[in-house]
């Protein structure tokens, strides 16, 4: 007979590529899974985002009608304050009291929003 060393080399180095491969398969199915658990996790991360973005927006549309709201009461607080002033007979210290709280308010704020410069 035949030399059986090389055909059981050659049977051996066979199994050990074909459990290698198998190896290879098993690492890539799991990173496989692994990134699509990522892209699950990253659409969710953008979708709560946008709608951090939208009770953002949302929140800024309130404070900027609170801001508007703010500006209307203190120009009906001052019209009322020159309507007061024009009639005779007024306590002129409250007057001049409260036209100064007025005053001091509008250092406040925002000049954009009718306020005046420190």
């Amino acid at each position: 007979g035949e030399d059986p060393l090389p055909l059981r080399r050659a049977k051996i180095t066979a199994e050990a590529a074909v459990k290698k491969a198998e190896r290879a398969t098993a690492a890539a199915g799991k990173a496989r899974t692994q990134a699509e658990e990522d892209a699950v996790k990253a659409s969710e991360s953008r979708a709560a985002a946008e709608q951090d973005r939208i009770a953002a927006e949302a929140r800024k549309q309130e404070a900027e009608a609170a801001v508007e709201e703010a500006r209307a009461k203190v120009a009906e607080a001052e019209a009322y304050l020159e309507e007061v002033k024009a009639k005779p007979g007024q306590a002129q210290g409250a007057l001049w009291y409260m036209s100064r709280e007025l005053t001091e308010k509008k250092k406040y704020m925002p000049t954009a929003k009718g306020g005046i410069a420190k």
